[in-house]
Order: structure tokens, then sequence, then C-alpha cells
């Protein structure tokens, strides 16, 4: 089996052990089973974080989680298919067939979870927070299928420092939706796992999906050159 789907089919699995674990539809109240701990424990580390803010790094989140995903990502898959060559054509094909995947997957499973967001006292909040639910996080789950398809695929030579660099950015990204305490960070974890899950699915297939696509376009361009 192809090794990207290999890891693919794993870290769903894993996903799908964190989803049941964290959901509030299941009920593990007055019980000191895992899960419960897990979940107590997750809160903790949140507002750990919360408590530890450094007011200088308090404006780079907040441009983070308002634009790290909705203006970086585009743009660079953008500059990727148009600069990259070859290769870059393909990575941001796969992020793009990715992320499209990725948006009811995720949206699906916080209805499903149907975890509260993070419930912040007065003077706690940097960034008022969404109405959705909490798990799991979309900017992580977009964000990390960014970067591990770009890790991926977007590598030869020194493509690969840019790949490198846009895994950072999509690091920080991460680490805002929990610095703001818009998200717990398991909601975070969740959103990794998933994005690089399912984005390796199209990874492993990549090849396969770029043959169908050529093949699709010289039948289009055959029926119109007749």
């Amino acid at each position: 089996m192809n090794k990207y789907l290999l890891v693919a089919i794993i870290l769903i699995t894993i996903f799908f052990i964190i989803t049941i674990a964290i959901s509030p539809n299941l009920n593990f109240s007055g019980s000191r089973k895992p899960a419960t701990i897990i979940i107590e424990t997750d809160s903790n580390m949140l507002f750990d974080v919360i408590n530890s803010r450094i007011p200088w790094l308090n404006s780079l989140m907040i441009f983070m989680t308002e634009y790290g995903r909705e203006v970086i990502w585009p743009i660079f898959v953008v500059l990727i298919a148009i600069f990259g060559g070859q290769e870059g054509r393909n990575t941001a094909l796969i992020i793009t067939i990715s992320i499209i995947a990725l948006i009811p997957i995720s949206v699906l499973a916080k209805d499903m979870v149907a975890r509260p967001r993070p419930v912040l006292m007065v003077g706690q909040t940097l960034l008022s927070t969404d109405n959705e639910y909490s798990y799991p996080s979309g900017h992580a789950t977009i964000v990390a299928a960014g970067a591990a398809t770009s890790l991926a695929l977007f590598r030869s030579n020194r493509k690969v420092l840019i790949s490198i660099a846009m895994t950072v950015e999509a690091a920080l990204v991460c680490i805002s939706r929990i610095y703001l305490g818009h998200h717990y960070p398991i909601d975070v974890v969740g959103g990794i796992i998933l994005g690089v899950g399912v984005s390796f699915i199209f990874v492993g297939l990549s090849k396969n999906i770029e043959r169908s696509l050529l093949s699709f376009i010289r039948k289009v361009s055959m029926r119109f050159n007749r």
C-alpha cells in the first residue's frame, strides 16, 4: 500500500478515537475515566496558556487567526500554481482538492461532536470568536492539510524551504487558536490530525488524480478542436 494512504488510515483512526473520547454527547461525567481526565486536562492547559499571554504576541496571534488561513494560504496556492512549475501546479491542485473535501467533513464533525467553545471571563477575550462548535478546529484542519501536502509534494531543490516556511506559518495559526481562547488544545490537535489524514489520501492518489485530470483535459480539447 502507498505509504501516504497507510499514514492517512492511521491518522483518521486516531481522529475518530479522540472524537469519541471528547464528545459531550457521550456521558463521562461523574467518573474518573480516561476521557474525563483528558477533557479536564485539556481545559486546564487552555487557561494556563491564556493566563500566560505575552502582550507583544497578542497582535501577531490575532493576525495569524484573521489572515493566516483566509489570506496567506490562498495567495500561496495561487503563486505556486503560477510560478512553481509542474510540481507547483500539482501541489496546488492537491491542496485545493483537500480543502474542498475537508470543509464539509470538518463542519459535519463539529455538528456531530457538538463540543461548545471555551467560555472566557471578562478581560480574557482578545478577539470575538465564532458561534460554531469547537471540535475540530477549522483553522487547524485547513492549514495542516496545506502544510502536509506542501511538504510531501513541493520539495525539490530549494522549494522545500518554502514548504517549511509555510509549515511554520501553519503552526502559528494553530497556536493562535489556543492563545486567543477560541479552541481547546485537543480541538487543534484533532484538526491537525484530520487535515493531514485527509490530505494524505489525496497525496497518495496524486498521480492518479493528475492522470485523470490530463485525460479529461485532452478529451475536452479534442471535442473543441473538431
